[in-house]
Parts: structure tokens; sequence; C-alpha cells
């Protein structure tokens, strides 16, 4: 017979607060996330609810609780204050260091899955959402209502993390940040207090959950404003195969040139991934097929170079705002995977010179990646981003153009120095080739060997936010290894 394990305080004040519901919370000891994954294949493991998203940055909290509502989540908090215990709300789990989880051991996690109402309001256009809704489940409610929201397209990302980090999605440079689109959201604060947050009423938290939530509460729900779907929708693809990357770096130059143009439609979203032996050059249109032609989008592509190994397979398809759910892509899914991300912010003063990007080019062609599952991806920015003062919301951005995303990943074990070093090296190398690129880092993309996450993530906004915190938890309740402190 197994000794029974001894019960801590701060568990039986857990348990107490839930009512001794055991299928509403676990603790440490108790996680079947403690138990080994199938060596190389964790997706035969179903535990997306306790098991660390990065397998590489692995956590063990110190309870998880699936609370059904903002009162339990309030005694839960108030529970993990009384012990000094840091709290953490995961909602779709994808953070990239598992911040969800508590982002280091000994955490409160305050997993949503048991929340995700939704209403749709006909007289104000709004819709109310809980932090358990996934991106998917957006989609799915307002197809019915002609409305739609920017957000991203990858539907198993949770709405909780999503719209408090900023949010990007194809609509973004149309409509703004998933966090623009905000009216108001309930809260439960480090003391335990259910709050309710908007442009009227406590206006200081209302700007940092807009970008900086997780180290000021715990976001329960979300009042949010939605537009009139697009009449028409065109989603492209083209997939570019070649031997030498160098091959590729005209065709990099030219989009950069048109995503730089001061007067590019906002109707027009686009993303370049390049990966091994692949360039994808994709992204959505919302507009008509003419006003698309006018991009020209085919005179970017190596046509005519088979002579280089480089190939073009085009697609371009016109269809209805609801089916746009169908052109996203989820890099990793739901699954754990061991891998590590880097990402920049390129601005209109940071651009590279044609020559840089032959250089850079050439640098990918030659260095050492440590894998062949590697991807580096360009996702354009700007728009009604861009329209609200960097100042204005937590989410500092608001100058980039676009951000790159560098990604490694092994299969089969934790990621090589070798390629951590590739992605390091890439950035020193960049920053070498425009030296007026700074260390800025979009908050969605978390990187745990930031030298100064603070003001990578938030920028000039940092000073204000360490007011804001000392205001509403002074004792530092919602922390992980990268938030905001007094």
């Amino acid at each position: 017979m197994l000794p029974t394990r001894s019960t801590t305080p701060f568990e039986k004040c857990i348990a107490q607060a839930f009512g001794e519901d055991s299928s509403l919370y676990t603790f440490r000891g108790d996680l079947i996330s403690d138990l080994p994954l199938v060596d190389g294949l964790p997706y035969l493991n179903n535990l997306e609810s306790e098991h660390p998203y990065n397998l590489d940055h692995p956590v063990t909290p110190a309870a998880i609780v699936f609370p059904r509502d903002a009162q339990q989540v309030s005694a839960a908090v108030m529970c993990a204050r009384k012990y000094g215990i840091a709290v953490s709300s995961r909602s779709g789990g994808h953070s990239y260091t598992n911040a969800g989880l508590g982002g280091m051991d000994g955490a409160l996690s305050i997993d949503y899955q048991n929340m995700k109402a939704f209403s749709y309001d006909p007289q104000d256009q709004t819709m109310t959402f809980e932090s358990g809704s996934r991106l998917a489940d957006l989609d799915r409610n307002l197809a019915p209502t002609g409305r739609v929201a920017a957000y991203g397209a990858v539907g198993s990302i949770g709405t909780g993390g999503h719209f408090t980090i900023g949010g990007l999605g194809a609509l973004s440079r149309l409509l703004g940040l998933a966090a623009d689109q905000i009216v108001s959201a309930e809260c439960v604060l480090a003391d335990g207090t259910v709050a309710t947050v908007s442009a009227d009423k406590n206006t200081d938290l209302f700007f940092a959950i807009k970008g900086a939530a997780w180290s000021f509460a715990s976001v329960t729900s979300f009042k949010v404003a939605t537009s009139p779907a697009p009449s028409s929708v065109i989603s492209f693809q083209y997939n570019i195969t070649f031997s030498r990357i160098a091959d590729l770096a005209d065709s990099f130059s030219q989009w950069q040139e048109l995503v730089s143009q001061p007067d590019l439609t906002r109707k027009f979203a686009s993303t370049l991934t390049l990966a091994q032996d692949l360039l994808v050059y994709s992204g959505t249109f919302f507009g008509d097929r003419s006003d698309f032609d006018r991009l020209n989008l085919e005179g970017l592509l190596p046509h005519g170079q088979e002579h280089l190994d480089i190939t073009v397979v085009s697609s371009v398809v016109t269809h209805a705002i609801t089916d746009l759910i169908k052109f996203g892509y989820d890099i990793f899914g739901s699954l754990p995977a061991h891998f590590y991300a880097k990402s920049l912010k390129f601005t209109r003063q940071t651009l590279f010179s044609s020559s840089a990007v032959q250089e850079l080019f050439q640098y990918l062609d030659t260095i050492d990646k440590g894998t062949l599952v590697w991807f580096i991806v360009w996702d354009l920015n700007g728009g009604a981003i861009s329209d609200i003062p960097q100042d204005g919301t937590a989410y500092w951005h608001r100058d980039a153009l676009f951000f790159q995303q560098g990604y490694v990943v092994n299969e089969i074990g934790p990621v090589t120095q070798q390629s951590r070093d590739f992605l390091t090296g890439l950035t020193d190398e960049i920053h070498r080739l425009q030296p007026r690129i700074d260390d800025s880092a979009y908050p969605g993309y978390v990187d745990a060997e930031l030298e100064n996450p603070l003001r990578a993530y938030w920028g000039g906004n940092v000073e204000r936010l360490i007011q804001i915190k000392g205001e509403y938890d002074p004792d530092d309740v919602f922390r992980n290894g990268q938030s905001v402190a007094r």
C-alpha cells in the first residue's frame, strides 16, 4: 500500500475553497504530468491541461485549479496570497515558457477550461466571453452574427492570453490588435476582489491588461467590440522551393519594399515563412480580386529561375470570412514539443538595405542550425495597430512594421546548444547588419533568455506599469520569471 501524502495548509485552503470537489483542483505530487512522457511520442499522453507546452522549459505548479466562476477564482487567489504562492492564469496553454503553469515551479495555475460562456449583444454589437474560450470558439459563435473581430487564426489559442498580450491576426492592420477591441473586462485582483476595468473604471488597470495582464490580475471575462464582416476575402499562398537561401534575397527585399510603402492598403495582411528548402509567402486580402491583383504579388516571386532549382507553386482563393480559419496555421498545435524561439522588431527606421539582405541570406545558407526543423517568420504589422500612441496601452510596439520570429525544434529531445546558438547568432548577425534594431520582443513570443525582458516587452511603458503594480498588487501575487515587479 502506498503511503498517504501529507496535505499542506495551502492545499487545505484550496480544497475548502472548492468545496472538496477534487475534480476542480489537483496538487503537486498528484499531477499526471509527474509521470514521464512516452519517449519521443508526447501525443500519446492526453495531458494538455497539465503538461508544459514547451518541454524544454519544465514547470511543476504547486496546484492547478479549474474554477467554474469568478468567485472560485477569487477564493483560489486569496489562498495563494495567504501562503505566499505565485499566481498565473492559463487559458490555452501556448506560452513558450509555460507561464500558464507558473513559468517556474511552485505556483498556483488557474486553468480556465471550465469557463467558456459566450454571448452577443445585438444592441451594441459587442461579444462577451469567458477566458476559457479558444479563438475557434469565437469564430464559431460570431459566424451567425455577420460580425468579426481582429485576433489570430490559430483556433487552439486561448483568448485569455491572446487578448491581454496584444493579439495579432490577419485583421489587425484593418481593425487593430485584439487588445484594442476590449471594451471592458472582469478581473480578479490580488486581494481577491472581483472588479470591472474599462475606460471609465479602474483605468490604470485597464491600461495594464491591454498588453501586460499577467503581472496584475486574472482576467475572467471580456467584453469586446465587433465589426462588420468583410464582403470579400482572398487568401493567397506561394510555396517557393530552392537549393540556396541566398537566391531568395531579392524576393525578400521586394517584399520589404512592398510592405514599407506608406500608402499600403490596410486590407492586406502578409507573412513570410522560411524553412528548410522552402519559403512560404502567404496572407489575406480583405477586398475584391481586382484590387488584390493591383498589388502585383506575382512580381515578387522568382519565376523563371528553374536553372537555380527554384520552383513556385501558387494558390489564390476567394472565400467567405467564415472560412478564414481554415487558412490559418498552427506551428505546434496543442502538442507538447521541445523548442526555442527568439523574436525581433523591425520598424520603418530599421529596415535592411538590399546588400544587408544578401549578407543575411548568405549567412543563413552557411550557418549550422543543429536541426532540420527550423523556421523564420516575418509577420507584417502596422496599419490600425499604429493608430494608437505607444503609451496609450501597455502594449508598446505600435511602431512595428513587422516582427521576425525564429524557431528551432527537436522532435526527439531537448533543443541542442547548436540550435540555440543558431538563433542567438542570427540575432547578433542582424544587429551587425542593422545596428539601429533594438532588443524589443513581442510579449506573445516570450524568451526566457532575454537580458531585460521588461524593457523588451513593454519599452517606455515599464515605469508606469511598475507604478500600477504597486497600486494593485503590492505583494507581487501575480508573478513569474518575467513579470512586472515594484
